[in-house]
């Protein structure tokens, strides 16, 4: 049976530099936040309804903040990647130009899967999940319970109001559950974004590297009706109107001063066992450091030979270098830090604790047997990776097969439908095939899917099967295979994918359209690999909150705080640098001269001239103690992916600049936070400064100022 979370399990721990906290947990924490610096009082982040909190937003993937009465938003440039190249031709690439509008009636759709989601309320619904679940339940059974109950909590959630998203999300392994309640707006509109060579000066060069120098901000804006509704883009759309936003500190922070990040990380895995941890070193990273650096080299080459190309592979190439760094990264600090030696000996420390007492022998068999389902789990990982990589690396397959899956799950009523499937998800579904047309190259995604047969060509016979092997000797063979599917497919056309959404089941299984057949036949492996992943699901959902209630009282509960899991949170620290080495000492902030002196008039260090040519200039946002206008500063917050573009705030909860990266040492922030982690941000005042050396955008500048 799912266990009950003990109360105070949402009290702080001693170290408030660590954790991503959840709102409920920071009155706890109030005498501490006070003692760090705080201004604010600590109840008032406890309530997503009140500001701070209820101008930060989550644009799925990347955090925000309203900064403006009307609708404006602050976020970071590479979280508009993909909405640049939405906008991109090969005549107009946003992505490595930027984009200004110059009045409102210039701002530009982001397209139609964009979207902002505005936190509500945050309900505690562990008893009604707990009361899903039968004690003698089957693996299958409990994950199927636990669904429908989510299934059921967020569609009586979502009746309430047009607008409403809901879900319910999974706190310490199970113990806890939140039903997260949000408004959702359709209307996202490109306000300004600098140019490739200021949003992402240094490249990967410099990513996840100190001293850094990059303008990794943007500025959209969300409209609704002029009713007030949340609507899709339409030229009657009026700018939303946030209950709270976020002023600016137009001073911003210096050295050792108080900063706090509230954002949407997106997960880590703090809670993995050990055995988890030496998969990933041993077969996980391995693999997929070798698929991305093939996959990111296709797309390389095409940008390189054509301007459409490299408009519209913008985005996945950027997402893919990221991955690949951070993969490597990753596995280098498996292999050359104690991170798995410490994991090993606090589980040891669990296992001797256990056996300490008869009440606890019980747990003990419990960790045994978790150890064995975590074995299962990544058997089957390896077996049903290599066929998910084909479904995620073309999009066409992706397209069919999502639109078959539509179609058999229709057959159900829309409550007994799986996740992501039902008539709530549609709309999104639609968007998404429509949008299409506007980021697929085919050429790439030819010679992309390629690579991806090829990875799973060269697997061992065990993680293969033998249905798709039969299908590509059928058709003559990989090449042969490749030229049906790309010649003139059909499903280029926006019109015939969505044509696919009107398809029965038998339709789809009739169709002669080779991306149909493929995608017919990949469901069929998929659909049993899910009832094994099904079991595998339920066994983790029974097990793992055991343990980690195990850990939690040998340890203290005030010594935990959940993983990250897409939800609202806070982390707090102070502007600090690091040193890395003997004699060797990084402060906490760069300047505009600093930029200067690395441009090299090539990418990554091409800063535009116009630039370059206002350094060392008197401006208002110059610091007084650097005599320099600030671009980047580093704090001990501890953040994670889908924290970017957070917004950082100072002591009294004014925005202080944006988090964008982490330091080297903060990329094993998916298992634990280390003393020299460091969050890297770029400075407000650096976005005010280059706005203030653009004619065009005194109107915006004057908006972020309140004027």
């Amino acid at each position: 049976m799912i266990m009950m979370i003990p109360s105070v399990l949402w009290m702080a721990s001693a170290h408030a530099d660590e954790g991503m906290w959840t709102p409920e947990q920071v009155p706890a924490m109030a005498e501490q936040l006070e003692e760090m610096g705080l201004q604010l009082n600590a109840s008032v982040l406890a309530d997503p309804r009140s500001a701070p909190l209820s101008a930060v937003i989550s644009l799925g993937g990347c955090s925000a903040s309203f900064v403006s009465p009307d609708g404006l938003i602050a976020t970071n440039h590479h979280c508009v990647e993909q909405y640049l190249q939405v906008n991109a031709t090969g005549e107009a690439d946003l992505a490595r130009d930027g984009m200004l509008a110059t009045d409102r009636a210039g701002e530009l759709s982001a397209g139609p899967t964009a979207r902002v989601t505005i936190t509500e309320r945050i309900d505690d619904v562990t008893d009604t999940i707990n009361a899903a679940v039968g004690r003698r339940m089957k693996d299958t059974d409990r994950k199927a319970a636990v669904e429908m109950a989510q299934k059921q909590l967020i569609r009586d959630c979502e009746a309430e109001a047009a607008d409403r998203r809901c879900r319910v999300a999974s706190f310490y392994e199970g113990l806890s559950y939140r039903l997260i309640v949000s408004r959702q707006l359709d209307d996202l509109r490109l306000v300004y974004a600098p140019p490739r060579s200021v949003g992402s000066y240094g490249g990967e060069v410099d990513n996840w590297m100190w001293p850094r120098h990059t303008g990794d901000f943007a500025l959209l804006r969300v409209y609704v009706a002029p009713d007030g509704s949340a609507a899709p883009y339409h030229a009657d759309n009026v700018p939303y109107q946030p209950d709270h936003h976020l002023p600016l500190d137009l001073d911003g922070v210096s050295p050792g001063e108080f900063v706090m990040v509230a954002g949407y990380p997106g997960f880590t895995r703090r809670l993995d066992r050990v055995s988890e941890l030496r998969h990933s070193a041993e077969v996980r990273y391995p693999e997929r450091l070798e698929l991305f650096r093939e996959m990111k080299a296709v797309l390389e080459d095409h940008s390189a030979r054509s301007p459409e190309a490299a408009a519209k592979l913008a985005s996945p190439m950027l997402g893919l270098a990221n991955l690949e760094k951070n993969n490597a990264e990753l596995l280098t600090m498996l292999e050359e830090t104690d991170i798995i030696a410490d994991r090993a000996a606090d589980e040891a420390a669990l296992d001797a604790w256990l056996a300490s007492a008869r009440s606890r022998r019980r747990t003990a068999r419990t960790v045994a047997e978790l150890e064995a389902v975590i074995a299962e789990q990544q058997a089957f990982s390896r077996r049903s990776q290599k066929l998910q990589s084909m479904r995620w690396a073309a999009d066409l397959l992706g397209v069919a097969h999502r639109a078959y899956r539509t179609a058999i799950e229709a057959e159900k009523p829309d409550i007994d439908r799986e996740p992501g499937y039902q008539d709530r998800d549609r709309p999104r579904l639609v968007a998404y095939f429509k949008q299409l047309d506007d980021t697929i190259y085919l050429p790439a995604d030819r010679d992309v899917f390629a690579v991806v047969i090829d990875f799973y060509m060269k697997s061992p016979e065990e993680q293969r099967d033998q249905r798709i092997d039969e299908w590509f000797s059928r058709m003559g063979g990989v090449e042969a295979a490749l030229d049906a599917l790309y010649t003139e497919p059909a499903l280029a056309d926006a019109d015939a994918r969505l044509a696919l959404l009107e398809m029965d089941r038998d339709t789809f299984e009739a169709s002669d359209d080779p991306w149909v057949q493929l995608a017919v036949l990949v469901e069929s492996v998929l659909a049993e690999q899910r009832a094994e992943s099904r079991r595998l699901t339920g066994a983790m959902m029974r097990l793992r909150p055991q343990v980690v209630a195990a850990n939690l009282e040998r340890k203290g509960a005030d010594s935990m705080y959940p993983d990250a899991n897409s939800t609202l949170r806070l982390t707090f620290g102070h502007v600090t640098g690091w040193s890395p080495a003997d004699g060797v000492v990084y402060l906490p902030q760069t300047t505009l001269q600093g930029l200067a002196n690395k441009a090299t008039g090539e990418p990554p260090f091409d800063a535009p001239e116009r630039l370059l040519a206002r350094v060392g200039e008197q401006t208002r946002w110059a610091d007084p103690d650097l005599g320099d206008v600030p671009v980047n500063f580093l704090s001990t917050l501890d953040i994670t992916g889908g924290n970017s573009g957070s917004a950082t705030l100072n002591d009294n909860g004014e925005l202080v600049g944006l988090a964008f990266d982490g330091n080297i040492d903060s990329i094993g922030a998916d298992w634990m936070y280390g003393d020299t982690a460091r969050t890297i941000h770029v400075d407000v005042r650096y976005l005010l400064w280059t706005l203030e050396g653009m004619p065009d955008a005194a109107w915006l500048l004057d908006e972020l100022q309140g004027k």
